[in-house]
């Protein structure tokens, strides 16, 4: 073999196995980003009570950074979601209207917004009116942290911090408040930590 067909060789079975493998990941992806699974029905995940991965995100105005930390003492659900996902904007009243049932009871809802695009994001939290705290995660960081795989998906995290549930799917309002209502009697009585 002579040294120009080697290095043909060497430069062209590379570059035809990465132009595969791009083909393949694309036809795989079907189109949402990072191979995130879109979650049409509910179910429970397992998860073991562990302390939740604390984030430091942008809040979606730029009012600043929330931090999973800065609601320790409440029971928070954590909900991982993008303006592009069907399931999302299809549980979004459901999520807003169980805030406004429970956000006085002591229960922190945020929203996390991942791999979307901050426009898109503002849209689809007007369009809903969505009060509870929206930050980004732009990048996914958080979401790989926490373990998600599909969209939307929430955690429950307890007032010392725990992850104690984690559903994928869309959620109803009467699924929600039959959670938060268990995690509240299950926690009467407790001292809300520092």
């Amino acid at each position: 073999m002579t040294q120009r067909k080697l290095i043909g060789f060497i430069v062209g079975v590379p570059s035809v196995l990465i132009g595969a493998l791009l083909i393949w990941a694309i036809i795989q992806n079907d189109g949402n980003p990072g191979g995130l699974a879109v979650n049409q029905s509910l179910g429970e995940r397992d998860v073991s009570a562990q302390v939740g991965a604390d984030f430091a995100l942008p809040a979606l105005d730029g009012d600043g950074t929330v931090r999973l930390s800065d609601f320790r003492g409440k029971i928070v659900m954590v909900d991982f979601w993008s303006s592009w996902c069907p399931p999302c904007r299809q549980e979004s009243p459901a999520l807003e209207a169980a805030y406004q049932d429970f956000r006085d009871q002591g229960v922190e809802f945020v929203g996390i917004a991942i791999w979307d695009v901050d426009s898109e994001t503002r849209k689809f939290r007007d369009a809903f009116g969505l009060e509870y705290p929206i930050v980004v995660d732009s990048n996914g960081r958080a979401a790989v942290e926490w373990g998600v795989v599909g969209l939307p998906e929430k955690f429950f995290v307890d007032r010392e911090g725990r992850v104690v549930k984690k559903y994928a799917g869309p959620m109803t309002r009467d699924r929600l408040g039959l959670e938060l209502r268990e995690m509240l009697e299950a926690g009467t009585g407790a001292a809300a930590l520092p």
